[in-house]
């Protein structure tokens, strides 16, 4: 029969023995218990996350699919066991969320299926190694209180491995948990934290929602050190305790996040402009063959002298597909002159050489006032340039390899366009956060402009537009995107997709947009700011939480 603890210091064998061993059952305790099944769920799991991303955009998956890792993992107890688990989990998050790699290489880049296939696994292994350091940073935790683990540990290790994978080897900042909760109220915290701080919301949500199915048993085992009585039931008292807390947790994070959605960092300046976003739908296959050269510059300054009553008219990236110079004086300079007639700046998008002979992804600013460029920062690994390619050209029998790398542009990141100053970014650049910060609070309005047709048929240029919205978002400023194949769009400063096209169209967006002035608290600190508190916090967690070593305690601190 189980006894209350107030009776077990009573208890006739504990009368001549002053210490009790708890000791972790494996076989009689299934809080403790790691079942082998773990490791398929956590694939599935990982596998599910997916869902919470465009173009699907079921983000609740965001919290739920955390939850079934974090659950498993704190059965975990030996390194493998930790590690396991969420390297599976990673290999099943990348292999369906980063599913488009195999497009580029067996469409675009001319790989065979088995070689797509088996490159893009390497990726995906390889990739998901980070989440496997995740669970090698929360066994650090082991020892520590479970609940402690889920609703602490767990949510801030998590998020500074989201962090670590953003900047590590130039960084991959995709299938950040805050980006798919774009439609939910968890987005309104982004102007304060940033991408990371939603993120760590989502893993208190499902660390939280972990813990609700972490029941204690009603009676726990309390071995003793008496051959005559080696173990009693005992009653636990407040066993709920644990959910109370989940509650709480769940509950504060949704009205602190409500709340936030309430405050406007940032104010219009100025009068309304408007935009025009042309959207050309070449595609890929097609784009560099020579003869397709002349057809894609009439139709775009076809779309273009269609909408000259614009203030300003963005095209794709490398839209001309060539370098600037090679059309500068049968084409650019006699569109400048058109533009500055009707009084439209224009901003064009083609390969740059500089003062040294190599070779920069650029777009050029036609304005009133002349022609400036900016030329992209970021360049993407193993597709705009690849580590010692000398060394890999044998590679060619396989996959189609770059004649030479670009190089990465240098100087100011903004342009000043209809009298605004807007901050740029080429392709993937807009996936990294503070990157986006340079020319702020300055620019009142931030433009990117991509290609994506490397990824056609696939989730690829859906989750980058749900990337780059997140930007609009911390910056508390308007966002124009021009794509070639979509998806294009004019994005607001909450977020919202206020004027957009269908991929794969031959399109032009337009739109009246608001310039924006003032700074959001995410412009101040940027990623550090989280980041610094996470830190902080595992510290202190760690040293002030930390658990006895001892296996046998006194009596008297079994208490709780």
């Amino acid at each position: 029969m189980p006894v209350d603890y107030e009776k077990l210091q009573n208890f006739a064998p504990f009368q001549s023995t002053s210490l009790v061993t708890v000791k972790r059952l494996k076989l009689n305790n299934m809080n403790n218990y790691f079942n082998r099944w773990f490791y398929l769920l956590s694939f599935l799991a990982g596998a599910s996350l997916v869902l919470a991303f465009a173009p699907i955009g079921l983000y609740p998956i965001a919290w739920l699919s955390p939850a079934i890792l974090f659950y498993a993992l704190s059965h975990a107890s030996s390194k493998k066991e930790h590690f396991y688990i969420t390297w599976l989990y990673g290999i099943g998050m990348f292999g369906t969320g980063t599913s488009w790699v195999f497009y580029a290489m067996h469409f675009y880049s001319r790989a065979s299926i088995p070689v797509a296939g088996t490159f893009t696994t390497l990726f995906v292994v390889i990739i998901a190694l980070t989440i496997g350091l995740f669970g090698l940073l929360a066994y650090l935790f082991r020892r520590h209180n479970k609940s402690l683990r889920l609703l602490f540990f767990y949510p801030l290790a998590w998020v500074i491995i989201e962090w670590f994978r953003g900047w590590f080897l130039t960084g991959f900042p995709w299938l950040y948990l805050g980006n798919s909760q774009l439609d939910s109220v968890l987005v309104h915290i982004a102007p304060i934290t940033g991408v990371l701080g939603v993120s760590l919301l989502c893993a208190l949500l499902a660390g939280a929602i972990a813990n609700l199915l972490s029941l204690k048993p009603a009676n726990k085992i309390v071995w003793t050190n008496n051959p005559n009585a080696n173990h009693l039931k005992v009653k636990q008292k407040f066993r709920y305790i644990p959910q109370f807390l989940s509650l709480v947790i769940i509950v504060s994070i949704v009205l602190g996040a409500w709340y936030s959605k309430t405050i406007d960092w940032t104010q219009p300046q100025g009068e309304a402009i408007k935009v025009s976003l042309i959207q050309g739908n070449i595609p890929q296959e097609k784009k560099w063959l020579p003869e397709n050269k002349k057809p894609t510059l009439d139709l775009y300054k076809k779309l273009t002298q269609e909408n000259w009553d614009s203030d300003l008219i963005i095209w794709p990236e490398t839209a001309i597909p060539d370098l600037f110079a090679n059309n500068m004086r049968d084409f650019i300079i006699p569109l400048q002159e058109e533009a500055k007639a009707t009084h439209t700046d224009l901003l064009l998008g083609a390969f740059y050489q500089n003062e040294q002979g190599k070779i920069e992804n650029s777009v050029l600013a036609l304005t009133q006032n002349g022609r400036d460029i900016y030329s992209k920062r970021h360049l993407v690994p193993f597709s705009e340039y690849i580590p010692l390619l000398g060394y890999l050209r044998w590679l060619n029998e396989w996959v189609q390899m770059p004649s030479d790398n670009l190089t990465a542009g240098t100087g100011p990141t903004t342009l000043n366009l209809s009298n605004h100053i807007a901050q740029l970014s080429i392709c993937y650049e807009d996936a990294f956060a503070s990157e986006n910060l340079q020319g702020l609070p300055l620019a009142s309005m931030l433009i990117n402009v991509s290609n994506d047709g490397w990824f056609t048929g696939s989730i690829e240029p859906h989750q980058h537009m749900e990337i780059a919205r997140m930007r609009a978002i911390e910056t508390g400023r308007y966002l124009l995107r021009s794509t070639n194949i979509g998806v294009s769009g004019v994005v607001n400063t909450k977020g919202e997709l206020v004027a957009t096209a269908p991929p794969y169209t031959t399109t032009v967006i337009s739109h009246k947009i608001q310039a924006f002035t003032g700074k959001t608290p995410f412009m101040i600190w940027g990623n550090w700011g989280v980041i610094s508190l996470i830190f902080l916090l595992l510290a202190l967690g760690y040293y002030i939480t930390a658990p006895q070593k001892t296996d046998s305690l006194p009596l008297k601190n079994l208490a709780h």
